[in-house]
């Protein structure tokens, strides 16, 4: 509890810090919110001239465009440090995170704040709630939907992580990190429904995409609590799965990268 009071506490004062500068504060954010409508724009138009794609209406692809703004800006917003983790470990940085005596992983995280993901999170927040409401959901429906993305939050957050903690087994492995991250992030924003069911498949294990981005819309369609059961069995094995890799990673550091 102490840590996560120590994480809260960080990101409020990141957030007080950011919005210091009020006025770049709202540029940073109306500027990506208004990025993000290409992609709103391009759908609609796409799903207007083909119609339904294996069920899947406009409506659907803009809820699933609105869980991977969520998705994406609660990760980057809030756990930035993790994306600034490798320029850390490089300049030699990461010595501060070993000897404080907060959890390292919170403590990497809370470190850096991202204006722009603030901003993919509220926009994504109005969509995936302007989804619910067009879609009538009930009351048992928001918690499935809720859950469904908290799911997804949980998951980005983890394979984040793991992108950025090759820089510890790969010297200069900052460009390699963004890369499988590109490669993560970009089957996330399309259609779930595009997908062959091996594929998609796939997509939901070894590379988790669709379960930040897909999986939410696709359980409120067809009101399966077995995609819910599936994406929390998910979470554990990526936590686990990251926890350990963590720990590994951290172990092979060295004091002073940067003199390398």
């Amino acid at each position: 509890m102490q840590t996560i009071r120590y994480f809260i506490a960080q990101s409020k004062y990141n957030i007080k810090n950011a919005h210091a500068l009020s006025r770049s504060f709202w540029i940073g954010i109306i500027s990506m919110a208004m990025n993000n409508m290409a992609f709103f724009i391009i759908w609609f138009l796409f799903t207007k001239a083909t119609g339904p794609i294996n069920g899947w209406t406009s409506l659907d692809v803009f809820g699933m465009l609105g869980v991977s703004l969520v998705t994406f800006g609660f990760t980057h917003g809030f756990f930035y440090g993790v994306v600034e983790l490798p320029h850390s470990v490089l300049r030699g940085n990461f010595d501060g995170v070993l000897l404080s005596p907060a959890n390292s992983f919170f403590k990497i995280a809370g470190a850096s704040f991202s204006i722009t993901a603030f901003g993919d999170l509220i926009q994504g927040v109005v969509v995936v709630v302007i989804y619910g409401v067009l879609s009538n959901f009930n009351f048992s429906m928001w918690l499935l939907y809720i859950l469904a993305i908290a799911i997804g939050c949980i998951i980005f957050v983890c394979v984040r992580l793991l992108c950025s903690l090759i820089v510890f087994f790969v010297h200069d492995g900052d460009v390699i990190s963004g890369q499988l991250f590109e490669i993560f992030i970009r089957p996330g924003l399309y259609p779930g429904s595009i997908f062959p069911h091996k594929l998609k498949i796939f997509f939901m294990t070894v590379i988790p995409s669709l379960l930040t981005s897909a999986l939410p819309i696709d359980v409120m369609k067809t009101h399966s609590e077995r995609l819910i059961l599936v994406g929390f069995f998910m979470v554990i094995f990526w936590v686990c799965f990251t926890y350990f890799v963590f720990s590994v990673a951290v172990r092979r550091y060295e004091s002073g990268n940067y003199l390398r």
